[in-house]
């Protein structure tokens, strides 16, 4: 998976937040799914594609890759996660 480029960054971590909300507003699932999906989501993906993406950008080392999943480490390169294109 190729995160280099920002949009496809982007897309990656947004649009399963807006499934989620879509299927709770719909009434697809129920509020304590959504609930866990939200904690998969933010303990879980949202690390993942963002060390995939400082990977990509060679911000990161391989072995440094776990620590995405440190809460919080990751606000260190958030400038480079979020705002270079």
């Amino acid at each position: 998976m190729k995160t280099k480029n920002i949009l496809v960054y982007y897309g990656l971590i947004f649009i399963p937040l807006g499934v989620l909300a879509f299927c709770t507003k719909n009434h697809l699932i129920s509020p304590i799914v959504f609930v866990i999906g939200l904690q998969i989501y933010a303990f879980l993906y949202h690390p993942y594609v963002s060390g995939l993406r400082l990977l990509a950008l060679n911000k990161l080392e391989r072995k440094d890759f776990w620590r995405m999943f440190i809460p919080f480490w990751d606000t260190k390169f958030f400038k480079t996660l979020f705002l270079d294109f």
